[in-house]
């Protein structure tokens, strides 16, 4: 399986990836997420490390997808 860090909009609800790893568990995953959680990455340093940017970085929520 190959798994995937997506931000999700709380407003509309769609997905973009947060960034360009894919990784191969789920545990992968995690713990990479919670290496920028545990950082104290801003949702904007997490989007900025993708090469992606909005304006409001923080209407987003972070999941992981299996892919």
């Amino acid at each position: 399986m190959a798994y995937k860090i997506f931000m999700k909009n709380k407003f509309d609800g769609s997905l973009e990836e947060a960034d360009d790893e894919i990784y191969h568990s789920k545990e992968d995953a995690e713990y990479a997420l919670d290496e920028a959680i545990n950082n104290f990455m801003t949702g904007e340093e997490v989007l900025e490390l993708s090469g992606e940017s909005y304006d409001d970085p923080n209407d987003y929520e972070f999941m992981i997808k299996k892919i």
